[in-house]
């Protein structure tokens, strides 16, 4: 019986993903050009120590997805998790934020008013940083349903899942493409192979890690492979914005400040 259970929840995650891949999408399209945004979930603190000053010595700014009841704390595999030191250290420096629930929370699995109550104590213990005007929203383990997809409460940001791909056309705001460095994901291969197209063909890459050290979690990366792919970043020639600024560039309106009361 277990084995018809766990079948029954592999069959049931793949029939929402393929629901929300073609169902209720927020088209719009893309600017002309290339473009390159580097995100970083949860967020551990080696990712603020070691990724951060590599990103910066480029004068560029990373997306970081806040779920405010990490904060202080120590995960099993990714290590000790950001703090408010961290929180200020990158506003001040002018990186963007995101919001990713508070309790990192799987989107699928909790009806919309949980998820919307989580985007609300989430922008809450942002607000409280002095941390403002979040213009995107990452679905915690990629997981989305339609529900969740079509949520009000999420209906105004940038929403990025964990769908590998590059977004080129006409992209669903509801549901952008991401590629993961995650080691089950071939770790930079996919995002290397997508910044040589994107050398030849105008689009938006998204690339998000966790934990960036030298053993890095199933879902980080080492810091010589942060490095290098920083590097084939800068010779692929894109535009390196930060979600808040890809937002601008589409002019899409930021979530009322209301939803954090």
């Amino acid at each position: 019986m277990p084995d018809f259970v766990y079948l029954s929840q592999n069959i049931g995650g793949a029939f929402d993903r393929l629901l929300c891949r073609t169902l209720e999408k927020r088209p719009h399209k893309l600017p002309e050009g290339r473009f390159v945004t580097l995100c970083f979930d949860d967020f551990p603190k080696s990712a603020v120590n070691v990724a951060a000053p590599m990103i910066e010595a480029r004068d560029w700014r990373a997306t970081w997805y806040v779920a405010g009841g990490y904060c202080g704390q120590t995960h099993p595999r990714m290590g000790a998790m950001f703090d408010r030191h961290d929180l200020e250290r990158l506003a001040r420096a002018g990186h963007d934020f995101g919001c990713h629930t508070f309790d990192h929370v799987d989107c699928r699995s909790h009806d919309p008013d949980a998820v919307a109550d989580q985007c609300r104590r989430n922008l809450t213990f942002l607000n409280a940083a002095g941390i403002h005007d979040l213009a995107s929203f990452a679905y915690p383990f990629g997981e989305v349903n339609l529900a969740a997809k079509t949520n009000p409460a999420l209906s105004d940001y940038l929403r990025r899942g964990v769908k590998t791909g590059l977004n080129q056309g006409v992209a669903d705001l509801a549901l952008l493409k991401a590629v993961g460095l995650q080691a089950n994901n071939g770790g930079i291969a996919r995002a290397l192979r997508s910044l040589r197209t994107l050398k030849n063909a105008d689009g938006w890459l998204i690339i998000f890690t966790h934990d960036v050290r030298e053993q890095p979690s199933p879902w980080g990366a080492a810091p010589s492979d942060y490095a290098r792919l920083l590097q084939a970043v800068e010779e692929s020639g894109a535009d390196v914005v930060t979600m808040a600024e890809m937002a601008a560039r589409l002019n899409v309106t930021a979530p009322s400040p209301a939803m954090a009361a």
